[in-house]
């Protein structure tokens, strides 16, 4: 706690610079007292560390320029009751990066984790005023995307996830990416779409494929009945592999939870946090994912008019149910209203703080605004900030990171490089988004000099068929959309005299 307060001090003792371009009021306040009498009372109590905390969330330094000042940066002048931190631009690139993370759930989350360090654990929430720009109208708030310096922001929004989570070169990874050239690669919306949810013409396919024939054993013999039956039948002999255990863990809470339903008479919603355990479990953030596995024939084939009648009817005798409201936003199709019922579902989770049964799944959440919000606005900016807020709460939440190298190719080839290899290095080896991982860092490096990267190409290729050969039988191979850039490159690269 000394060593905080030193750091705290610190960084009150930092050099401001001259010239200011724009600053900013932001206000933090309890979300249970309309005047943050709490935060304040914690304020005068502990006040370096409060103003650490609060650095910590706001500020980005220069790591090439370290005796610059932070730009955004925190000022002295607080004012007490509900915290009134100033903000203080330097240039224009901090305008845009603080925009940035205040409109995504980023600072606000930050904010919270970085109090709850310190010892103050109630729930805030976060606001602006007084907004002072030139040339600005007053209330100007919101990333002014295509002006001068889009992309060096752009590039510092993709490295939140390194901010709050451990970074690649601190994770073991020994494959040295600073050498590769910041050249910009735009995924396909194709690849968006088949990682977001199956095509028509897909769920078609999944739908009609018969069982595994599987010779039987006596284990399968021992298979309980249920709707999802046929599916642990395919994992009996995978039952070492840590996949197969998560995927055979939450197909057991699926049908734990359809069962509950099912008995029930659709009057109970104690099914219901069973069947979220399942789908989070199971990694699905997409709408039609969800509807597929809660409704569809091959899956649970639940009665999705009854679903919705008790969800409902919980929800008017408690409105904070919380996996009422979660399970009501997953099926809401990509768009503002999905993302406003997510960020609703957080909110109230937030409130409840660690007595709220889904408090423990926050990541998931985080990672599934981040997706609804990737889908409508196709932009990657506000989507990492709502992964960066998922990953704070989850370091190792694959799915976000996967998202998050996914969403950094259409930044920065170096910060979607590192972000693969951690997802990488963080997944265990037969996880199925491990070989496209691979495939996607032969693209990557083949938008560099492939003749500089060419072990490199060459590792990751083969590393990507052979853990696609693994693939458990539950899943669809690469899309080919994927494979078939890789397998470019790679023959490239092959045609290429060594």
């Amino acid at each position: 706690m000394a060593e905080q307060v030193a750091q705290a001090g610190q960084a009150a003792a930092q050099p401001v610079a001259e010239l200011i371009w724009g600053q900013v009021q932001l206000r933090i306040t309890d979300v249970w007292t309309v005047r943050g009498l709490a935060i304040g009372a914690f304020y005068l109590a502990n006040r370096a560390l409060t103003m650490l905390a609060v650095r910590r969330a706001v500020e980005r330094r220069d790591p090439d320029n370290p005796n610059q000042p932070a730009d955004p940066r925190v000022g002295d002048e607080v004012q007490q009751g509900s915290l009134l931190v100033p903000v203080y631009f330097y240039s224009q690139l901090g305008y845009q990066y603080f925009t940035s993370i205040l409109n995504g759930p980023f600072l606000k989350a930050c904010l919270q984790t970085e109090l709850e360090k310190v010892g103050y654990k109630e729930p805030i929430d976060v606001s602006v005023e007084k907004w002072e720009l030139p040339n600005l109208p007053e209330g100007g708030a919101g990333l002014l995307m295509g002006m001068m310096g889009e992309e060096r922001v752009l590039g510092w929004l993709a490295e939140l996830p390194d901010k709050v989570s451990t970074a690649a070169g601190d994770s073991g990874i020994s494959e040295d990416v600073s050498s590769v050239a910041g050249v910009s690669t735009v995924a396909s919306w194709e690849d968006v779409e088949e990682e977001a949810g199956p095509s028509q013409a897909k769920r078609a396919r999944l739908q009609q494929q018969p069982p595994a024939q599987v010779t039987p054993t006596s284990q399968q013999a021992e298979l309980q009945e249920g709707p999802l039956k046929r599916l642990r039948a395919r994992l009996l002999q995978h039952k070492d592999s840590p996949t197969a255990q998560t995927l055979l863990k939450a197909y057991s809470c699926l049908e734990r939870g359809a069962a509950m339903l099912t008995n029930g008479g659709y009057q109970e919603g104690e099914g219901v946090e069973h069947l979220l355990e399942g789908v989070i479990l199971l990694e699905v953030v997409a709408p039609e994912y969800v509807t597929t596995y809660l409704y569809d024939q091959s899956w649970l084939h639940l009665d999705r008019p009854k679903l919705n009648q008790l969800t409902s009817t919980q929800l008017r005798s408690n409105p904070d149910s919380s996996p009422c409201l979660l399970i009501q936003a997953l099926q809401l199709p990509f768009g503002h209203s999905q993302q406003q019922a997510i960020n609703h579902v957080i909110d109230v989770v937030l409130q409840h703080g660690e007595t709220d049964p889904m408090y423990k799944h926050l990541a998931y959440m985080y990672c599934a605004l981040g997706l609804t919000i990737f889908q409508t606005t196709r932009q990657p900016a506000p989507a990492l900030s709502a992964f960066a807020s998922a990953l704070m709460h989850k370091s190792d939440h694959l799915r976000t990171l996967f998202f998050t190298a996914y969403c950094s190719m259409g930044v920065s080839d170096p910060q979607a490089i590192r972000q693969f290899h951690h997802f990488i290095h963080t997944a265990p080896t037969d996880h199925h988004w491990v070989p496209e991982a691979h495939y996607y860092l032969v693209t990557l490096y083949g938008q560099q000099d492939p003749s500089v990267h060419r072990d490199r190409i060459l590792h990751h290729y083969n590393m990507a068929q052979q853990t696609d050969r693994n693939r458990l039988p539950v899943f669809p191979p690469v899309p080919s959309g994927v494979t078939d850039r890789a397998r470019r490159v790679y023959e490239q690269v092959m045609a290429q005299p060594h």
